[in-house]
């Protein structure tokens, strides 16, 4: 992590991203059974859907101390890519965005059958 990663309140996913653990993670599983697990994984989060657009396939969440958008794309038939951004809401997070991306990784990783980290880099 970098100096700067540690006073930031925003982080997102990418297949290119520097941070290994904020690289795009690919599932075998449809958008449906996707979208279902997160909508799972939301619940336990405590949090509370606030949008659920169907035309970009993102679920906007909030809990009391962050809020994320997760989105999900089918890049195959039964293949989806998961992307997360995420919002802290404290003066000095240290590196708390990261820390949840990766909570929220692990809980999808039991939820849904693991196919690998950035798998389409540029």
């Amino acid at each position: 992590m970098r100096f700067k990663d540690y006073f930031s309140n925003d982080f997102e996913t990418g297949d290119n991203h520097l941070i290994q653990s904020l690289r795009t993670r690919y599932y075998r599983a449809r958008n449906d059974e996707a979208k279902q697990a997160v909508k799972k994984l939301i619940i336990e989060e405590n949090g509370q859907i606030k949008a659920d657009l169907e035309e970009h396939h993102e679920i906007f969440y909030q809990t009391p101390q962050y809020t994320a958008t997760i989105t999900i794309t089918n890049t195959r038939m039964s293949e989806a890519a998961i992307d997360i951004k995420v919002t802290t809401y404290r003066l000095i997070p240290r590196g708390l965005g990261i820390k949840i991306i990766g909570r929220i990784y692990k809980s999808l990783d039991s939820k849904l059958p693991f196919k690998g980290v950035g798998l389409y880099k540029e």
